[in-house]
């Protein structure tokens, strides 16, 4: 049996590269649909501003130089729908916009969607051979006053319907450096880990406000 502590560290570990970058990149295309496209603040395009914050992100991040993102890189294929995808060997991370701060998006019926949620619990039995492939959705959302961008991390170990709770067994927010990730504090909650800053240090971002 996977020591769940360990586990869930482990996925820490990885993402700490993510960190600034993401925050980098999901700001500068923020500003660049504000500068080029202001129409899209108006409610009836915010579908469509959400489209092109995701473009701007892969456009900028296929620009990165080599070991910017650490051992990540894009992968899958961008010209459907949009999709933004990252890997690192061990870990995929699919990076979807996040419907509110407290909801994460059910995978819905496509088969494909509902086995990259399914992954096995974090302290179940793991294959003798061969590394984790663990798969990791990252949940966008932007401050529609700062535009500012922020980052929630979570393992789904499952599917659910919409309004119903999600299956998740890890669940932080992800700070804009990776020092502050470092310090989280791994805190029980039921059957899944949330990552929290120990008391003493509340420097990192919240998602409170955030808008889409």
């Amino acid at each position: 049996m996977r020591n769940l502590e360990a586990e869930a560290d482990r996925v820490r570990q990885a993402m700490m590269p993510l960190c600034e970058p993401l925050h980098d990149v999901f700001t500068t295309a923020e500003t660049l649909r504000r500068n080029r496209l202001p129409m899209l603040d108006v409610p009836q395009y915010k579908w469509l501003g959400t489209h092109c914050i995701r473009g701007f992100a892969h456009y900028e991040m296929s620009r990165i130089g080599p070991g910017a993102l650490g051992d990540w890189a894009l992968y899958g294929n961008h010209a459907r729908n949009g999709e933004l995808w990252l890997t690192d060997g061990n870990y995929r991370i699919r990076i979807l916009h996040g419907l509110s701060d407290e909801q994460v998006p059910p995978p819905g019926t496509n088969l494909s969607r509902r086995a990259y949620y399914s992954n096995p619990r974090l302290d179940s039995q793991v294959p003798l051979f061969g590394p984790p492939n663990d798969r990791l959705l990252v949940l966008w959302r932007i401050s529609a006053s700062t535009g500012a961008p922020a980052f929630r991390v979570v393992r789904t170990i499952g599917t659910w319907k919409f309004g119903k709770t999600e299956k998740v067994d890890l669940d932080f927010m992800l700070p804009r450096q990776a020092d502050d990730l470092a310090t989280l504090a791994f805190e029980p909650a039921d059957d899944e880990l949330e990552l929290q800053l120990p008391a003493e240090e509340n420097g990192v971002e919240s998602a409170d406000g955030l808008g889409g």
